[in-house]
């Protein structure tokens, strides 16, 4: 599928040091590199976590700016990681940074997600989707009518919704310097397109064998 905008792996291009991330290096041919100068809030590079994988930990007080936000109208967005906050509050998967737009897309406790367009009047829209706190595949798709929000390839929830512009995102694991994500991220690919359902399937489908997801 073309509209690959963002493509952030962590057994590829995570440049560390002692452990902590300062660059995640894009692998979609953009250059929107996760970046991060200040020592105490790179988030860390965790060894064999998942499937014999690494992750990228963030614990509540790191971040990673996108050297250029994303802009997508329609979008499909896969996550596999796990939200690590222990207590019922939001944690942050990605968001604002600088004068942006407050959008979001965030664990919004133990069992739901959040989706909201601040910027594009994407309504907060929570949809049930099972256990946060355990590794999985998170799908968000937006075809400009309908938001729909997949777990492990199951759809957890269908949304009719209008936005008025682009989602801008500017940043992973935290929305402006205000919140953060208790956090887990082994993969995340945006693009700036609504896949249709077998094109959406097949990607589930290799990022779940991938990582040992069910």
């Amino acid at each position: 599928m073309n509209g690959l905008e963002l493509w952030l792996r962590s057994d590829m291009g995570v440049v560390a040091k002692q452990g902590r991330v300062s660059r995640w290096l894009d692998q979609s041919g953009h250059g929107r590199d996760g970046i991060m100068d200040s020592a105490p809030k790179q988030p860390a590079l965790i060894a064999a976590a998942l499937n014999a994988l690494p992750v990228v930990r963030f614990d509540g007080a790191q971040s990673l700016y996108l050297k250029t936000p994303l802009q997508p109208e329609a979008f499909t967005v896969f996550v596999v990681g796990k939200n690590n906050e222990r207590d019922e509050t939001f944690s942050m998967i990605l968001g604002p940074g600088g004068n942006l737009p407050n959008n979001q897309l965030r664990w919004e406790n133990g069992s739901e997600v959040l989706a909201v367009g601040r910027g594009n009047d994407l309504p907060a829209v929570r949809t049930s989707v099972g256990d946060t706190r355990a590794y999985h595949l998170l799908t968000a798709r937006y075809d400009g009518t309908t938001l729909d929000i997949h777990m492990n390839g199951d759809l957890a929830g269908s949304h009719k919704v209008k936005t008025t512009g682009p989602w801008v995102l500017a940043q992973v694991g935290a929305y402006f310097s205000e919140a953060y994500g208790k956090a887990d991220l082994a993969e995340v690919l945006i693009y700036s397109q609504a896949f249709p359902a077998a094109e959406r399937a097949s990607v589930e489908a290799e990022l779940k064998s991938w990582y040992g997801l069910r």
